[in-house]
């Protein structure tokens, strides 16, 4: 009777010290470590996001979330800055913020659109300050590479827009996606799927089943391309006939506007001065298209463009206001 109930102590034992071990492992398991510094990119800004790329809208609303933890519950500041070859340049926007040592802490930062110095591939750094200013070192800091572009632009040069090819779900900065040796704007004019490497497999497939058809097929198809054509002719001939006699030499054929002169015109009907963005809204063109026009106007000398504050006045030459020196007669002045 002794042994069998050491027996039974000691099994009681191990089962007691079992489902300690295991509700021990299961309590460790269920903390899962706060990360020190997190940071999430959203918004309406964000074109394409992966684990080894972004690619941001050049005038679109951008919006991070960093999430960190402190050891002490003082004030911090967090700030967003561009980062050129590992050193921050002023930041684009900071926010301070009352932590709790308990836990994570949360601030977004929100940016509504680039400035357009900033494009093409960047790097953005996310800092931490202890305090309510941003002198000193930061307590902690992570960068983030990005690319900036525009919708209208085409990053990848195979005829489809940077926005087109979100749309599509095909890279931006990628001709030919998916690889198969058909850049994806033949693919989209072809009407096949710019994601499916077999493309060329089908169309092999199409080729080899029209020239099954055989000879028959094909006068088949040139029988009714003679056809068309006489219908062509017929109808040619009786359009030219039934036409009243010098009512060709009649017709007269406007040009189209160009967007220089579309421009001018806009300034001649407002005193010759407009903001840029009054430009921008009368025209519904996009801000870098009219960015581009505007400098080149000025290249020639057609305009002039005034920095008022963050806006920029667009004047005719000659109808600048007369407070103002524009920049174009400073080297005539200095010329004399």
């Amino acid at each position: 009777m002794s042994s069998r109930v050491a027996l039974h102590a000691l099994l009681a034992g191990l089962l007691v010290i079992l489902l300690a071990v295991s509700l021990s492992a299961g309590s460790v398991a269920g903390q899962q470590p706060t990360p020190e510094l997190a940071v999430e990119q959203h918004g309406s800004g964000v074109a394409l996001e992966n684990e080894s790329e972004t690619y941001l809208w050049q005038y679109s609303p951008y919006a991070v979330t960093v999430t960190f933890t402190a050891d002490s519950d003082e004030t911090h500041t967090v700030c967003l800055s561009e980062a050129d070859d590992g050193t921050v340049e002023t930041p684009l926007d900071c926010q301070w913020t009352a932590v709790d040592a308990d836990g994570p802490t949360s601030v977004t930062l929100t940016q509504s659109e680039w400035p357009e110095n900033i494009t093409g591939e960047e790097t953005l750094a996310v800092e931490i300050y202890s305090g309510r200013t941003t002198n000193g070192e930061p307590t902690d800091r992570t960068l983030l590479p990005v690319y900036i572009i525009e919708k209208d632009g085409d990053l990848a040069g195979n005829g489809l827009t940077n926005e087109r090819e979100i749309e599509l779900g095909t890279h931006p900065a990628r001709a030919d996606t998916d690889g198969d040796g058909i850049t994806d704007g033949i693919e989209v004019m072809l009407g096949t799927a710019p994601r499916d490497p077999a493309t060329p497999y089908w169309i092999a497939v199409l080729i080899v089943g029209s020239l099954v058809v055989g000879v028959g097929g094909l006068m088949l198809v040139a029988g009714r391309f003679v056809t068309a054509l006489e219908a062509l002719d017929i109808r040619s001939d009786h359009d030219v006939d039934d036409e009243p006699a010098g009512s060709t030499a009649d017709q007269s054929f406007e040009p189209p506007i160009r967007d220089e002169e579309r421009v001018r015109r806009l300034l001649s009907a407002h005193d010759g001065r407009l903001k840029q963005s009054q430009i921008v809204e009368a025209t519904e063109w996009s801000k870098s298209k009219v960015s581009r026009l505007l400098s080149t106007m000025e290249d020639d000398d057609r305009i002039t463009r005034i920095r008022l504050g963050r806006e920029n006045l667009v004047c005719l030459r000659g109808h600048e206001p007369p407070d103002i020196n524009p920049s174009w007669t400073e080297g005539s002045d200095d010329s004399e």
